[in-house]
């Protein structure tokens, strides 16, 4: 197994590796696995950064499309939090293709799914950092910025564990991109009052749900481009869409297929 990148200690500082200088844009890859997230970034020296890993039926999927294409490591793994339809595939990507590392949240977790996800961790031997409550750790690696920051409480109440979700905020160049996991009402508050929100990119938080702060946030994060990953069973809300409609934004569903985004630093253009 790889291990391109290295992360030291709780901060979590990634050091500028070489091929800063390559011509190559910066890629981001919004998977098409339903209502659930994946998403690949890949810098232009070629490190590869995977946001989530859909379900475990699409772990499978997409450990076996990596192998097709080459991928044979992912140098680093953000587990925003540790729903099914987030975590549930990280441990057939450990397995099937091999993680350099992995960053998560701290909490208390029980469910097959995040078990599986466990003890594949431990079975490879896998590097992992928790950020705890209130942190925010910076990344940087090939001019791609990325800043995670965590929840702010310890606990949102029995059925709120989207709130527990890590935040990345990804800038290249003059370029911003933002993912915000399963972010809810509470959560959307805390990116809020944290600020530095407006971004070229959103991936859009809890599936395209409505939740009281919608307007708000994505206003916001007035985003050119917005990626919702949602379902034809469970699709976005339309008030959602009419929002996104209203500031000008370019609205893709995980209905449509995969997305793919580039930026050169200057400007951000999809295929």
């Amino acid at each position: 197994m790889k291990k391109r990148l290295l992360l030291s200690s709780l901060l979590c500082l990634f050091l500028a590796l070489p091929g800063c200088a390559s011509a190559d844009p910066l890629r981001v890859d919004f998977y098409d696995v339903g209502k659930a997230d994946a998403m690949l970034i890949t810098t232009p020296g070629g490190q590869r950064i995977l946001i989530d890993a859909g379900t475990n039926k699409n772990g499978k999927a997409l450990a076996e499309r990596f192998n097709q294409e080459g991928i044979d490591s992912i140098d680093l793994m953000i587990i925003t939090h540790y729903d099914k339809d987030h975590v549930g595939g990280a441990d057939k990507i450990i397995e099937g293709v091999g993680v350099g590392h992995v960053v998560m949240p701290i909490y208390d977790k029980e469910g097959k799914q995040y078990e599986q996800f466990a003890e594949a961790i431990a079975e490879y031997a896998v590097p992992t950092t928790q950020l705890l409550t209130a942190k925010e750790t910076t990344l940087t690696v090939d001019g791609v910025t990325l800043r995670i920051s965590s929840a702010h409480r310890g606990g949102y109440g029995e059925d709120e564990e989207n709130d527990f979700s890590l935040c990345v905020r990804m800038s290249y160049g003059g370029t911003r991109f933002l993912f915000p996991g399963d972010a809810e009402a509470p959560r959307q508050r805390e990116l809020l009052q944290e600020g530095d929100l407006s971004c070229d990119v959103l991936k859009v938080p809890y599936h395209g749900r409505l939740v009281d702060a919608s307007q708000d946030f994505l206003s916001a994060a007035a985003p050119k481009i917005a990626f919702i990953p949602d379902s034809a069973d469970d699709p976005a809300s339309p008030y959602i869409h009419a929002m996104l409609d209203a500031l000008g934004t370019e609205t893709h569903s995980a209905q449509q297929g995969d997305l793919t985004v580039f930026s050169d630093g200057e400007r951000v253009w999809v295929e």
